[in-house]
């Protein structure tokens, strides 16, 4: 099985040789986990996906591709220490980087005990978004707690960008390399066949705040939500613009970068495939002390709304698509996408799954992340799920520059913000 990467899957695979774009997703089990059922879980689940079989290699012209190898994920487990044991594993994780050349492009950690265990699952970006991964876990759990469960296996897919070329025809408008910026994509020949060792990632350490919201307090957002017309997203983006702005005293145009879900475009042939199905959306606002919570929440619905169609996410693809062609290095990919994708708090938010809970005797107590830094700048990166009638939060920070207490801080004015904005009892954990 081979396959060329498409254009955001080679993006990000350049990305990560300059900074790692590892990112990990959580899901948090009561009772006891077989391990031996586990571990043909996991080679199931292999069998199932294509992507989660492949390293990658070049061809003569140094283009890469993806290719599937007889090599199994790889499975660590340690005993579980105590609640918030399955944190430090994650830092560790999602600043392990992967080696591309080498397949399982993923690996898997259960934090066990016989009571309350944590699998962790770790994703080069180049293969997978969140919400692949959320349906990576489901696999797995219904794998080992619902033995007689349907195990179909999934054909391999295109990139998004073929799919989408499919519904659009060929990108004519495709940009000419030689009127892109040089200040922003300089054109440069790159020799992949080695990788850049020396990762501006290599610099920080990845640290992890988690929190969740009780049903209640999840309820009362929701239905405050729908009063004020906006999104929930739009209310944690708002509430952590703002935070960002008290804590920095900057009050000119702030810029929240959220992933956008796109699998309902690419349906029927992609519904719950592992790979990388998603866009990301720009949304910015000026903090004033006129403005309202509400207010800048329904600004930054309307702007990711616009961004929100296959149209727009199609005109993407062609610029991206000529800068590769200029054979950029790792650095410059890396710059590239700080130009232009360049925010002061990212938000990843997968809504409300709609996965089970249970599994058997295993029940799914939460699910949280993504949990991803991209080394950009030094802003809030905060993973969201909802799952069941609870909200889960992740928040990925890098020391030294932000401080545990920095991180607590910034993180709990955003939480006062929703507090204040509606009549929600502060209940939150941390």
């Amino acid at each position: 099985m081979q396959r060329p990467l498409s254009a955001t899957e080679h993006s990000f695979w350049l990305y990560d040789q300059a900074a790692l774009l590892n990112f990990a997703i959580t899901a948090q089990i009561a009772g006891e986990i077989n391990l031996n059922q586990l571990e043909q879980a996991l080679e199931f689940v292999q069998q199932r996906h294509p992507l989660l079989r492949v390293g990658i290699v070049l061809d003569a012209s140094g283009k890469p591709w993806f290719q599937e190898y007889c090599a199994k994920i790889p499975l660590r487990i340690v005993q579980r220490l105590g609640e918030e044991h399955w944190q430090k594993e994650v830092e560790q994780e999602i600043a392990q980087p992967f080696d591309w050349r080498q397949a399982p492009l993923i690996r898997v950690v259960l934090v066990h005990s016989p009571e309350i265990s944590e699998l962790i699952v770790t994703i080069h970006h180049s293969i997978g978004d969140a919400l692949s991964s959320v349906y990576l876990l489901r696999d797995i759990l219904q794998a080992v707690g619902l033995t007689d469960s349907d195990r179909n296996i999934l054909a391999l897919r295109s990139g998004m960008e073929e799919i989408i070329a499919e519904k659009f025809g060929n990108f004519s408008n495709l940009a000419n390399p030689e009127n892109i910026n040089p200040d922003n994509w300089a054109s440069h020949i790159y020799d992949s066949t080695s990788v850049e060792i020396n990762r501006i990632s290599d610099n920080y350490r990845v640290s992890l705040l988690t929190w969740s919201l009780s049903p209640a307090e999840t309820t009362a957002l929701i239905s405050r939500c729908r009063q004020e017309q906006t999104t929930v997203h739009g209310a944690i983006c708002a509430a952590f613009l703002l935070a960002v702005s008290e804590d920095s005293g900057k009050q000119f145009e702030l810029k929240c970068l959220s992933p956008i879900n796109i699998r309902d475009y690419l349906a029927p042939l992609i519904a719950e495939d592992y790979g990388y199905y998603a866009s990301v959306g720009m949304a910015s606002n000026s903090i004033t002390p006129d403005l309202t919570l509400w207010d800048i929440a329904r600004s930054l619905k309307s702007q990711i709304h616009q961004q929100m169609t296959l149209e727009k996410v199609a005109e993407t693809i062609a610029p991206r698509q000529a800068f590769l062609t200029t054979n950029p290095t790792p650095s410059q990919v890396k710059q590239g996408f700080t130009d232009a994708y360049g925010y002061d708090v990212f938000v990843s938010n997968l809504g409300r799954l709609n996965i089970p809970q249970q599994f058997g005797n295993l029940h799914l107590q939460a699910i949280y992340g993504p949990a991803v830094s991209t080394y950009m700048n030094n802003a809030p990166q905060i993973g969201v799920a909802t799952l069941g009638d609870k909200m889960f939060f992740t928040y990925v920070y890098l020391q030294p520059e932000t401080s545990s207490a920095k991180a607590t801080q910034i993180q709990q004015a955003a939480m006062q913000q929703l507090k204040q904005a509606q009549a929600l009892k502060q209940e939150y954990l941390v």
